[in-house]
């Protein structure tokens, strides 16, 4: 899973990775061209993989991973054709943009619109988004409607109509994530990576005097959330950046000073997981034990090749128990001696939660 950091520039985006990734990058010194993007990679927390991995004791054990990467913003008055493209390509291989908006009052970080709003920020970056997805479908429009016309190969036409729907959505101001979009179109329009389709997970950045408001601050951003590819989450970036370094005995009791029950960190994942509607599933031997996150609804076959390209080629059979089965029995053998192992063939949909053992053969 990756997941791109944007905003504008000054509204905590690097405060915001590094308390995700606990890593170090400079703040405050962000301008696109500057530098390239700061990328960091952070374990799923899954308690799970470390409890299926005590009863292997694997010489390896993997969590899934999440990739941030943080990006520069554009701002109006330097906008070009040249920083699009950059921003555009540092952002397309992305499953998930984290819109990181600024909340916090500080007198001594100037807002480079010139005051703090964060609605305003929101529907800047979306038309941000939707420029740029208009000006690749026209590009795209011209070639295709002349192609079309002498053509007769039924996918373009139908590429051609779904393109053209999404123009008139994004004419009229409309992110391609509001917009109904059924699995067979998913498919046609899958390479053009499109921003305004990703979902998207609004960070607002607060400050510590607003930590205590958390649920009433998401609240009034309801109107940005119409359907399940949106979602709000209130971070105070500096605090978490803070409790990020800690060892872990001091991050606890801080955590527990201010009530906290979970990091921004696990948050952001869970609410992420959610969005792209992704669920977790583990193999396991004495070499490793390891997590992977794949769409609901995956088969077997598909899961299979997740693990290793061979699998999905050679799929015979997958070996399934779940989580919970395996933990209550306290090992593999006691599930084949209770005939709790099934036998699942390559279009079973795979669950949150199974353990899976690949039988393949090339």
């Amino acid at each position: 899973m990756k997941i791109g950091i944007v905003g504008l520039p000054f509204v905590g985006k690097t405060t915001i990775f590094n308390a995700l990734t606990s890593a170090h990058a400079k703040v405050g010194e962000f301008t696109l061209g500057v530098k390239e993007a700061n990328k960091g990679m952070v374990k799923v927390p899954d308690d799970r993989v470390y409890r299926i991995a005590s009863l292997y004791h694997p010489k390896k054990t993997t969590p899934a991973e999440v990739e941030y990467i943080d990006v520069a913003g554009l701002v109006k008055e330097t906008k070009d054709k040249g920083s699009e493209g950059e921003f555009y390509h540092s952002l397309r291989e992305v499953d998930e943009l984290a819109h990181v908006v600024r909340v916090f009052k500080d007198e001594n970080i100037t807002h480079v619109s010139g005051s703090v709003d964060p609605k305003r920020d929101i529907k800047s970056l979306d038309l941000d988004l939707i420029l740029i997805d208009l000006d690749i479908i026209e590009k795209r429009l011209k070639r295709l409607e002349k192609s079309v016309t002498s053509s007769k190969v039924e996918e373009e036409k139908r590429e051609l109509a779904v393109l053209h729907r999404f123009k008139e959505s994004l004419d009229q101001g409309i992110p391609l994530r509001e917009v109904p979009l059924p699995p067979e179109e998913e498919k046609l329009i899958r390479g053009y990576a499109f921003l305004s389709l990703k979902p998207l997970l609004l960070i607002l950045n607060m400050d510590e005097e607003q930590y205590g408001q958390r649920e009433k601050l998401e609240s009034g951003f309801s109107e940005f959330t119409p359907n399940k590819k949106t979602e709000v989450c209130s971070i105070c970036g500096k605090l978490e950046m803070e409790l990020s370094l800690l060892e872990e005995k001091d991050k606890s009791a801080f955590m527990e000073d201010l009530g906290m029950e979970k990091l921004a960190v696990e948050r952001v994942i869970d609410i992420s997981h959610k969005l792209l509607n992704l669920i977790s599933f583990f193999t396991a031997n004495e070499n490793e034990v390891r997590s992977w996150s794949v769409p609901c609804g995956t088969k077997a076959i598909k899961a299979a090749g997740t693990v290793h390209t061979d699998m999905e080629r050679g799929f015979i059979k997958a070996e399934v128990i779940s989580f919970e089965k395996l933990i209550e029995l306290g090992s593999i053998h006691k599930a084949k001696e209770k005939g709790e192992l099934r036998l699942e063939g390559k279009d079973y949909p795979v669950q949150d939660g199974d353990v899976i053992f690949f039988r393949f053969n090339l």
